[in-house]
């Protein structure tokens, strides 16, 4: 007997996801589970964030060099700083490391309580913080070292642009600036997609199966090898529906007076399109087989939509008594 070939859909959880989320929020609506659900939510957000910035610079002056730059920005030689400068310096960075760790600590914590919620149908903080904790702690030490080794590598590949910095206070150019620039941004490209891609399914891979962070990567990356094709459309089709989520929340921004972007309240306000996105990650995921469905063994698990079945009409008009 041969076995149905598995079709990996893209659009069917879209309209499941929106189903599911529905009956979660608003079948019935409790303020007090929206909150509690929206909390969790917040907390998985955390780590996930980036920031820009600018550092004055004179590199399109030709008399450029790394030690005028330092004086650009420190307004003087270090010898010239007072005594408390560089102990606040190492102080504040000190403190910025520490922040980001704790919330990549609290971010991983937080997606298997905010996948609770989700997949149980409740909103609840304690009782999954203290569920997941080995699974949790596992995956922000499995990130806390790719974050790491990410810069290593990084690092290394930007040799040819920070070798002349050091070694003759001058600006890469010419060959160098090139391999450089071309060195760092494909391992940077390469790095970023392949975690992404790799990394994606992590967290309900690790909830399903309760394992560590190292098993629910290989399961992952076993999950892209699989299908490759369905899995790249759906990270694609991801990154459209994040861009129509961003949309959606600079409206409500303008809309509430900015009341949007104050954290968490923002995250409760748009909690539907954060548990909506989760639902169609988790239902997108399950096609792969019932090891990957998160929803599997629990009572009650969360009703999905049912398929509709077609009643074909009769073929004949019924017999009058």
């Amino acid at each position: 007997m041969e076995e149905t070939p598995r079709r990996i859909e893209i659009f069917a959880p879209f309209e499941a996801a929106l189903e599911v989320t529905k009956r979660i929020l608003f079948q019935p609506f409790e303020l007090g589970k929206w909150c509690a659900i929206g909390f969790a939510a917040f907390l998985a957000s955390f780590g996930s964030g980036s920031s820009t910035g600018h550092v004055p610079t004179n590199w399109g002056n030709k008399s450029w060099d790394f030690r005028s730059a330092t004086r650009d920005v420190t307004g003087g030689s270090v010898e010239a700083w007072p005594s408390w400068m560089i102990p606040l310096l190492v102080g504040v960075g000190l403190a910025i490391v520490v922040l980001v760790v704790v919330l990549m600590w609290l971010g991983a914590r937080g997606q298997f309580m905010f996948a609770d919620c989700v997949v149980r149908n409740r909103g609840a903080i304690v009782a999954p913080w203290n569920e997941y904790k080995r699974e949790g702690n596992s995956l922000f030490l499995f990130r806390l070292t790719v974050a790491f080794l990410s810069l290593l590598v990084v690092g290394l590949a930007a040799i040819p642009l920070w070798l002349p910095l050091v070694s003759q206070g001058r600006k890469p150019e010419g060959a160098g600036l090139v391999v450089g620039l071309i060195l760092v941004g494909g391992v940077v490209l390469v790095v970023g997609l392949g975690l992404a891609l790799a990394s994606y399914f992590m967290v309900p891979i690790m909830y399903r199966r309760r394992c560590g962070a190292v098993q629910g990567f290989r399961e992952s990356a076993g999950v892209l090898m699989s299908e490759p094709g369905p899995v790249i459309l759906f990270f694609l089709f991801k990154i459209v529906l994040a861009v129509a989520v961003a949309l959606v929340a600079c409206a409500l921004t303008c809309m509430t007076c900015c009341i949007a972007a104050i954290p968490y309240v923002g995250t409760v306000i748009m909690l539907p399109l954060f548990v909506f996105a989760l639902n169609y990650q988790l239902l997108f995921l399950r096609q792969f087989g019932p090891e990957y469905d998160v929803w599997a063994g629990l009572a009650p698990a969360v009703p999905l939509a049912p398929p509709v079945q077609e009643v074909p009409p009769p073929t004949e008009p019924p017999t009058l008594p």
